[in-house]
């Protein structure tokens, strides 16, 4: 807390200060003095400004509260629809297991054709003698 020994009353200036207003901050006498929960202020006014903010700040806690109890909720039930998926598809495999092998050998073998033959095409598009071709060469050596 500042100083009061010379601060006077901002509504009686030849009465000192003996407090200042936990609003505004203003210096008051003891007759100017109004208490609202423990606290002192220069006026109805600064006590209903003082209590009108601690509402506004009480409801905005209680809306982040919320929001992040909402917000674990739905990382939980994500996570428990994620588990059940693994959980189906775990199954579903240990059902189907030969049925899933012969379909990733026929994909694999299907992608094997198909990386083989643009790499053929790749090769047959690329001229075996051009000049740039043998200018790189020459360098090489």
């Amino acid at each position: 807390m500042t100083d009061l020994s010379q601060s006077v009353c901002l509504n009686h200036p030849d009465t000192p200060a003996v407090t200042r207003c936990a609003t505004c901050s203003k210096p008051i006498c003891e007759k100017c003095i109004v208490n609202r929960n423990g606290s002192p202020y220069c006026s109805e006014t600064c006590a209903a400004n003082a209590s009108e903010s601690v509402d506004r700040i009480t409801r905005t806690l209680d809306e982040k509260r919320r929001t992040n109890t909402r917000t674990r909720y739905r990382a939980i039930i994500l996570l428990l629809i994620i588990l059940i998926a693994a959980a189906v598809a775990a199954w579903f495999y240990s059902q189907n297991k030969s049925d899933v092998d012969r379909l990733m050998r026929k994909t694999s073998a299907q992608l094997d054709r198909k990386v083989q033959e643009t790499r053929t095409t790749i090769q047959q598009g690329i001229p075996t003698s051009s000049q740039y071709k043998r200018d790189r060469e020459g360098l090489i050596q």
